[in-house]
């Protein structure tokens, strides 16, 4: 299992309960908030592709500016597979033993509130500039503003895009010109990559994830995945049973491995892949490849069943700080690095959307391909799951499994969607 599934595979973990815990009594403060005569060295968790390459060069700059405007604290970062930045600070709500800042999903907010691993930071926000409050998007700054408290500050967005290997593609005599109408338009794509030796696609079947980056492009699928009390899903049967017949069709012409494995990845950068869904960060490792072995490549939106219908799951991640004694430093951290001058050079740097509605106008920002493509997407795209919501562990399960029997022929679409839909409703409702 490769590092992007981790990042997205949180809503699999088990939630637990903690109390609350409490900040260290108030000590002498210089204006950088560190207690007098005292240095702090703040402990930073986030994603792994966010701590190599050119997401980590990037960072380093933000931390020795950070360190130059703030003497007294220090900044340390690590990188950590979403699941294992989940896991540590459930656990870590319990004990005490907790970063200081983090980023992490939105997804996973909600098992972190219920922990209280969250620190309140509405005083700090409160008294922020008006000019710093209105630059997020503020859908996503009402997501972290809940019961008269504030549990941190955006960053990053994603919406999944379908990449193209551009070599294998015309290969097989397909114009990458005439790009990707609908599914009819891919199916056909793909099997005549099939006929080359290649592989059409990367797998679909038995991951939650990835099928519902198609199952937004159904016509008619509601994209908002959960109904607003958490308590039922907003997705049909018969309408999953029309993306199941869809994948099934593909299933001679797909790869094995699953769109977000190292094999799947491995083969599109050989020459061997056609098509794989992805969020935007895949693109540095499809760069790299471009370097090292002459991959060509580009992305386009993930086609629906209808010409008008698009598909695409849609995400975000945060910064927030945790209730350690370190909280007012931590605070200057994160509204630095989530501040408008740093996010704009991740977005130019890394060609990743933000939730920061100045950046995404930013010209600049604007000229970079891959934040436009990522933009038109999330548009249209699916809700990856409860942003800063706690609803029922596991809910997303029946997906898997009843994706793998459709995979494996134990079920028929029909069969398995009906029982999807059940399933799901029943752990939601029971949740």
């Amino acid at each position: 299992m490769s590092q992007k599934l981790s990042r997205r595979d949180f809503l699999k973990l088990a939630s637990l309960t903690a109390g609350g815990l409490m900040l260290a009594a108030c000590q002498p403060k210089t204006d950088s908030g560190v207690p007098a005569g005292k240095e702090v060295t703040l402990e930073f968790w986030t994603f792994n592709d966010y701590a190599v390459g050119t997401a980590l060069d990037t960072f380093n700059t933000f931390i020795s500016e950070f360190q130059d405007a703030n003497p007294g604290i220090k900044v340390n970062i690590t990188g950590k597979p979403g699941t294992d930045i989940l896991a540590g600070l459930i656990a870590g709500a319990g004990t005490g033993d907790l970063p200081d800042s983090v980023q992490i999903q939105l997804g996973a907010g909600g098992d972190l509130m219920a922990v209280g691993a969250l620190a309140d930071l509405k005083s700090y926000w409160d008294a922020s500039s008006e000019d710093f409050k209105k630059q997020y998007n503020q859908d996503t700054m009402s997501l972290l503003l809940q019961d008269g408290k504030c549990y941190g500050l955006p960053f990053s967005a994603y919406a999944t895009v379908l990449y193209r290997n551009l070599k294998v593609l015309k290969a097989a005599g397909i114009d990458p010109a005439a790009g990707v109408k609908n599914w009819a338009d891919y199916t056909a794509q793909v099997e005549a990559i099939a006929a080359t030796g290649a592989s059409g696609m990367g797998k679909v079947l038995g991951s939650d994830w990835i099928q519902k980056h198609w199952y937004g492009g159904v016509t008619g699928a509601k994209k908002d995945t959960l109904s607003a009390d958490g308590k039922s899903t907003t997705m049909e049967a018969d309408k999953y049973a029309t993306l199941f017949e869809f994948l099934l069709e593909l299933k001679p012409a797909t790869a094995g491995a699953l769109m977000y494995d190292q094999a799947a990845t491995d083969l599109f950068v050989t020459d061997k892949c056609g098509f794989l869904t992805m969020g935007p960060w895949l693109s540095p490792t499809l760069d790299e490849a471009t370097k090292n072995s002459g991959l060509e490549w580009d992305a386009v939106e993930i086609p629906g069943q209808g010409d008008a219908d698009r598909g695409s799951v849609k995400g975000g991640e945060f910064t927030c700080v945790m209730p350690t004694d370190n909280v007012e430093a931590a605070w200057k951290w994160a509204s630095f690095a989530c501040d408008f001058n740093q996010e704009k050079r991740f977005a130019v740097n890394l060609g990743r959307f933000m939730a920061n509605d100045k950046v995404v106008a930013d010209p600049e920002v604007q000229k970079n391909w891959l934040v436009a493509l990522t933009g038109k997407c999330f548009n249209s795209a699916m809700l990856e799951g409860p942003l800063m919501k706690k609803v029922a562990t596991g809910w997303s399960q029946p997906e898997i499994d009843n994706g793998a029997a459709v995979d494996q022929g134990s079920m028929t679409a029909k069969e398995a969607a009906e029982k999807l839909i059940a399933d799901m409703n029943q752990i939601l409702s029971e949740g």
